[in-house]
């Protein structure tokens, strides 16, 4: 055998060796859960009414045990919908969506997204309300519904902001905090305590944020600690759980008025002691 033949064979050898080697690397990455997790979801139909069921299919593949999938559905009025279910043996799970619900009554796209583990895994559907309500724009450029019988909330929690300035933090629906942002500029930055006793999270402890109805990928939470970096053109902040107080104010009313009720009644009870028997 010659030289060239024998430099030929080790090239063949060595191609072999490499191939085998990225095969079982390939095949180490998915076992240990390296390796992406697909997600897909579909609905049944395209345009709804407002008196329908969207039903949500979805299969995951890669499955993560005790991981589940999330689904966040955003409309007109900011978000309309979340939930979260763990999908079964096969990878397959299923949601549904009832069109009747008061945060639903507009008209217009609904978009329905669906994460797994993390946030780059998703899939999106979009789908049309048609028959209801038309949106109108709000004059003071914020959705009505996270101005109406909002409860203000901006002095009960503790947060740092810069790049910008916090003109209110409001309870939205019942599940959301919503920051108005002003004069934001680019880097800004603002870190919020959020405090069980006005937010509750979601049950594995997380919260969703949408930075101007978008769902943020930057976003940071430690604990109760959330951090969220924003640009110039945030006006909205929203951090969604599963329950807001949005009585907070009414009930610190309530508290006080008890409190002024039982000085009252002590005060009348102290005059009534002091005063000489006839």
């Amino acid at each position: 055998m010659n030289v060239q033949s024998i430099v030929l064979l080790m090239s063949i050898v060595a191609l072999g060796s490499m191939g085998a080697a990225s095969q079982a690397f390939a095949e180490h990455g998915q076992q240990h859960g390296d390796a992406p997790i697909p997600i897909s979801i579909e609905v049944n139909g395209d345009t709804f009414d407002h008196e329908s069921t969207i039903v949500v299919n979805g299969l995951v593949g890669n499955m993560r045990v005790g991981t589940p999938v999330a689904l966040i559905v955003t409309g007109a009025n900011g978000v309309v919908t979340i939930d979260q279910v763990t999908p079964a043996a096969d990878g397959s799970f299923s949601f549904s969506i009832n069109t009747a619900s008061p945060l639903m009554k507009y008209d217009g796209e609904y978009k329905i997204k669906a994460t797994y583990g993390d946030q780059n895994i998703n899939d999106v559907a979009v789908v049309t309300l048609e028959g209801g309500l038309v949106k109108q724009e709000s004059h003071s450029g914020h959705e009505e519904g996270h101005h109406s019988e909002a409860a203000d909330l901006t002095d009960a929690l503790n947060y740092n902001i810069s790049g910008g300035m916090v003109e209110s933090i409001t309870s939205t629906n019942d599940d959301s905090l919503l920051i108005t942002i002003h004069m934001a500029e680019d880097d800004g930055k603002i870190t919020i305590n959020l405090s069980e006793d006005i937010i509750t999270p979601f049950n594995d402890g997380s919260f969703f944020v949408l930075v101007n109805g978008e769902e943020s990928d930057d976003a940071e939470q430690n604990g109760t600690e959330v951090t969220i970096p924003f640009d110039s053109t945030t006006t909205d902040i929203e951090i969604v759980g599963t329950h807001v107080v949005p009585e907070f104010g009414t009930i610190a009313m309530i508290v006080l008025a008890v409190a002024i009720v039982s000085i009252i009644a002590v005060s009348a009870k102290s005059r009534l002691s002091i005063m000489p028997r006839i």
